[in-house]
């Protein structure tokens, strides 16, 4: 029957397959047809492996929806089977089954075979196939015994079809394996195997050498759920595993692209980002790049649905063929399409060199099922997994989730009895139907004729997905990364890497305007050679003068066995806004007068920048995708990201994806031999920087400094320093210096928030911590010539009498009453707060008499039918917070207050509500510059989990 159903319609032949499946699948009453083949006639049969898994349910037997964010979910009963030919009649083995006692051997493949209990539950998934068709991959999570209260881990075992041995463990090490859940394994062109991991060795590595010395752990991802899993690389013989990626969130679905380059879907979650994209990288780590996806148009389906991308396969004609679907709440399935990523980078954003020349599309369905990713029924199903031939045949295996409804079909209602239905009538339109968990079975889908055949039926309970085929593909390109030539070998002592900058004032964009964001130079310059000439822009008139380099903290999972004492942090440790996280600082380095900017940046860290003003304080929004380069390597940039407001506005173009971005607006020197106009180098008095064609001012500066083995120019500092390099003294004087340094503090707990030895030089294992209680709360304490700021910003005087705070704020150090695990001066800051008044003597809310109305809204009234009254804070007399932890300090109203200078954050430095104090001169410039910097991470309670006065739930 099956070989005779050609798709004229998707509807009629799914609801045929469905009647089917049901009376045969799910009943086993039935018997297949021997002469179905599941192919093509005179097409090649090949054999398949698939998984198939239990359909997670929870404590009450309720199945719960999988999540993307939460890979490592598991239920036990899962097995790997294999059918020798992709047809429905073939009988499948079950190849997991043979991990027993009795089938090791000495060979290769089984040194220190992995003996499973047969007492055991074992679970299975992410099945991948090497490049000649014989080997298979997949990983296996296996609870030994499941009475023991251990929780099990996922690992990768390897499969020889030729060999028809056991499935082995490729990490043999006991020791090495239990070090983390390792996932999603792929064959590298070289026999290498890329796999995704929360081992996060290199991560772990790193924390015990920083200044500021953390224990080793792996870090939940940034929604605070479970650890985060990336990239990692090994060797065959699971030996010299080494992390590739430093996503802060998952990194998933390794494959690998006809270049040699790993192509996989990454979680952005930094800060307000959160969406699965498509991103590229190296096999040595190096060369990360952006590839499809990075912004919100592309994360809608047709029916303005949020979607995510997962899943990639690159096709012959190299667009990608992926899954399209929602976190959560489609029972694992989605949609199947075709992305142009070559042409595209998004889904109305052409690559730089194809403005306006592409016909075709961005995306499109690789099918003509209907599926519905709201969360509802999808009548025609979804699909959970695909996996395209590549012979030319534009075939694939899908695994498909056929609609399933629950119905009850007894007429007494006291005594349900719920059966499960197809999505078809009359059980549809039953008024008891509710959705029941799809019958996932594998088919063959051609993209010819738009046919779907059944090669593995659907079973009840069980989810059969990872249908892969094995047979030969071609090997793709072998590209190791980058060349140990081109590596700096000064560079890769230090641990460092190389991030370059062309220009931060170029958005993507022809235009220049002198602005970066909101903040414009007022010199009369339209490009930025012009920018950087010091006859024509003085450095105040530059609004771009420094760079900070921003590192992710690792959050530590409060279960973490590897951890003595893992701390329990409650949302108060991270104070407003968790979703901001915990955050270090790496260092700083000015910005050279063109906008370019060369400076050395910890290897193998997650990190992100951001440009200041003179006085160290972020211009526009935070980078919300993290950053990384690898020892000796370099990362560049052609310059920043604008985001224009409105539906309508067009999106940036790319930059990181280095074959879709434009030209630099930065062409550097138009020769060889060009001397930077009006500037003087201070190496060679009386001589302009030198520059071949191409250099940027940064680079001009880096090579005549390398000259004498000097390196101060690419070097960050944990200071924000200036000094005028650049001017010809001769065409005017030099721009004025100055240094915000953190031994100009007085007061503090602690006397900076780095190390003595990182303020004196700089490695790549400084950091800058700060935590509010130790840095942040001591500057309103120390005392002025005038007192210390809680002298007027308190709640009771000297004698302990109640007294109103100045500008309704109060900055002492005391437990809040709105919050115990806050002090009240970080409530007052970064909280509304009723208006006070003294009453008598007494601190009190100013409070206004109104109706008392129920929760419904409606009057309450007394015994006699009167209405009532009670008095509650005046709504109208509300106070802001005057410090904004998203916004960071130039959208905080204190830091406008403090320098006398309306910055962005919307309010009038005249309050009629208050007696207006100038503020500024209060507190010192290195005072105003930790404060900026700390409002900048987001205003931080804490900043290091493991402080032992973070609290804890």
């Amino acid at each position: 029957m099956y070989s005779c159903l050609v798709k004229k319609s998707i509807k009629t032949f799914f609801q045929l397959a469905a009647i089917l499946l049901f009376s045969v699948a799910i009943t086993g009453c039935g018997a297949t047809n021997d002469a179905e083949t599941g192919a093509n006639p005179g097409v090649e049969d090949f054999p398949i492996a698939y998984a198939k898994r239990s359909i997670l349910l929870d404590n009450n037997d309720e199945f719960v929806q999988p999540d993307l964010r939460r890979p490592l979910r598991s239920m036990p009963g899962g097995d790997v089977y294999l059918k020798a030919r992709s047809t429905i009649a073939a009988p499948e083995t079950r190849i997991t089954s043979r991990i027993t006692t009795g089938d090791c051997d000495d060979g290769l493949l089984n040194e220190g075979c992995i003996v499973f209990d047969t007492n055991g539950q074992l679970d299975v998934k992410d099945l991948s196939v090497s490049y000649d068709g014989k080997l298979l991959l997949f990983s296996a999570l296996f609870d030994a015994d499941p009475e023991d209260n251990v929780d099990p881990k996922w690992d990768i075992y390897i499969y020889d079809r030729t060999r028809n041995l056991p499935p082995n463990r490729v990490i043999k090490s006991d020791i090495v394996a239990i070090e983390g859940d390792d996932i999603a394994p792929h064959f590298l062109p070289d026999g290498r195997i890329v796999f995704s991991s929360n081992r996060q060795s290199q991560s772990r590595a790193i924390l015990l050498n920083e200044a500021l010395a953390k224990p080793q752990f792996s870090s939940v991802d940034e929604n605070f759920r479970t650890k985060a899993l990336v990239l990692h690389v090994m060797n065959a013989d699971g030996s010299s595993i080494q992390q590739i990626s430093f996503n802060q969130s998952h990194d998933l679905d390794p494959t690998v692209m006809s270049d040699g380059r790993i192509l996989f879907s990454r979680w952005d979650r930094l800060a307000s980002s959160n969406a699965i994209s498509l991103y590229t990288i190296l096999p040595d780590g190096s060369d990360l790049q952006p590839y499809y996806g990075l912004h919100d148009q592309s994360h809608e389906d047709e029916d303005g649905n949020t979607v995510q991308i997962v899943q990639p396969h690159e096709l012959a004609d190299g667009r990608i063929m992926a899954l399209q679907q929602p976190y959560d709440d489609t029972f694992g399935g989605g949609d199947i399409v075709i992305i142009d990523g070559k042409n595209f980078i998004d889904l109305n954003q052409p690559v730089a060199a194809n403005q306006g020349v592409i016909n075709g599309l961005a995306i499109e369905k690789a099918t003509v099922t209907q599926v519905v990713n709201d969360g509802g029924r999808s009548i025609e199903g979804r699909y959970s997994s695909v996996y395209p031939l590549k012979d030319g045949s534009d075939r694939m295996l899908v695994s498909k989730g056929l609609c399933q409804v629950s119905i009850n079909i007894s007429a007494n209602p006291e005594e349900p009895e719920l059966v499960t239905r197809p999505c078809i009538e009359p059980y549809i339109s039953d008024d008891s139907a509710v959705a029941a968990y799809p019958a996932y079975g594998v088919w063959l889908y051609n993209r010819n004729d738009d046919t779907e055949k059944p090669i593995v039926l659907a079973e009840q309970t069980k989810m059969i997905a990872d249908a892969v085929a094995m047979r030969p593909v071609t090997r793709p390109d072998i590209n190791l990364g980058e060349a140990a030539e081109n590596l700096d070998d000064r560079l890769k002592e230090k641990n460092v890497g190389l991030l370059k900058i062309r220009s931060v004032y170029d958005f993507g964009d022809d235009s220049f305007n002198g602005c970066f964001f909101f903040l414009c130079s007022d010199a009369d310059v339209d490009n930025v050679l012009a920018m950087g000439d010091p006859a024509l822009v003085s450095a105040d008139q530059r609004p771009a003068r420094f760079l900070r380099i921003v590192k992710a903290v690792g959050i530590p999972d409060r279960r973490d066995p590897d951890l003595a004492d893992p701390p329990n942090l409650s949302n108060n440790a991270f104070g407003r806004a968790r979703f901001l996280g915990m955050r270090e600082i790496i260092g700083y380095v000015p910005i050279k007068p063109d906008g370019s900017v060369n400076v050395e940046v910890p290897a193998n860290i997650a990190f992100y920048i951001e440009v200041l003003d003179k006085a160290a304080r972020r211009i526009g929004p935070r980078h919300e995708n993290w950053l990384q380069v690898n020892a000796g390597g370099t990362l560049t940039c052609s310059g920043c990201h604008r985001h224009l407001g409105g539906e309508d506005a067009p999106l940036p173009l790319p930059h990181g994806r280095t074959d879709a971005e434009p030209v630099s607006m930065n062409l550097g020197a138009p020769s060889d031999g060009f001397l930077y106009p009006n500037t003087e180098n201070p190496a060679t008095i009386g001589e302009a920087y030198f520059a071949n064609a191409g250099d940027t001012m940064a680079d001009a500066l880096q090579r005549s400094q390398e000259v004498n083995n000097v390196f101060s120019s690419i070097t960050p500092s944990v200071n924000v320093e200036y000094t005028d390099v650049w001017t010809d003294e001769s065409v005017r004087p030099k721009d004025a210096a100055f240094s915000y340094v953190y031994s100009g503090l007085e007061g503090l707990l602690t006397p900076i928030p780095t190390t003595a030895e990182c303020e004196e030089q700089w490695s790549a294992t400084c950091r800058i911590v700060i935590n509010y209680l130790e840095h942040i709360q001591p500057i309103w304490e120390v005392d002025r010539p005038t007192g210390n700021c809680t002298s007027c910003h308190a709640s009771k005087n000297s004698e302990g009498a109640d007294m109103l705070p100045a500008g309704q704020l109060d900055l002492t150090g005391g437990v809040s009453d709105d919050e115990p695990q806050h002090v009240t001066s970080y409530r007052e800051l970064f909280f509304e707060d009723n208006f006070q008044v003294l009453d008598n003597g007494v601190l009190t809310d100013l409070r206004i008499t109104v109706a008392a109305v129920d929760d419904n809204g409606d009057p309450i009234l007394d015994a006699d039918g009167n209405p009532t009254f009670e008095d509650i804070p005046d709504p109208d007399r509300v106070i802001s917070p005057i410090m904004n932890a998203v916004g960071g300090a130039r959208r905080s109203f204190f830091m406008e207050k403090m320098v006398g200078e309306e910055l962005n954050a919307g309010r009038s430095l005249i309050e009629i509500d208050f007696v207006n104090v100038p503020h500024d001169n209060m507190l010192t410039p290195a005072e105003l510059r930790l404060i900026a910097e700390w409002l900048d991470l987001g205003g931080r309670y804490f900043n290091n989990p493991f402080d032992p006065a973070a609290p804890e739930n």
